[in-house]
């Protein structure tokens, strides 16, 4: 008869962090995050990501905030639809309507 360790919670929670910081994505503490309660989106976080993921591609600052905008404008009424969608849109992408270049 073998003896089976426990799997708890911690266990997952640390076994996913261990992986996604092998594919590089940093773990940082939820109550270290400086953020006004209630606030889901860390806007420097992203405005930083996003300049660095699509500073190449020349996009602007309105762009920017263009995005988490419609990030922002879904309803946290239904939280499992909002969630859903926004997943979609982080897995498929979306169409971004780009400023005049000049």
């Amino acid at each position: 008869m073998t003896q089976h360790s426990k799997f708890s919670e911690a266990a997952l929670e640390q076994a996913i962090i261990d992986l996604l910081d092998k594919e590089g994505y940093p773990y940082v503490q939820g109550d270290t995050i400086t953020r006004e309660p209630g606030q889901v989106l860390l806007h420097a976080d992203l405005r930083a990501f996003l300049a660095k993921q699509y500073g190449s591609d020349g996009i602007t600052p309105q762009e920017i905030e263009a995005v988490i905008n419609q990030l922002e404008a879904y309803s946290a009424a239904d939280l499992y639809e909002s969630n859903k969608a926004i997943m979609k849109l982080v897995a498929d992408g979306f169409l971004l309507k780009r400023e005049a270049q000049t």
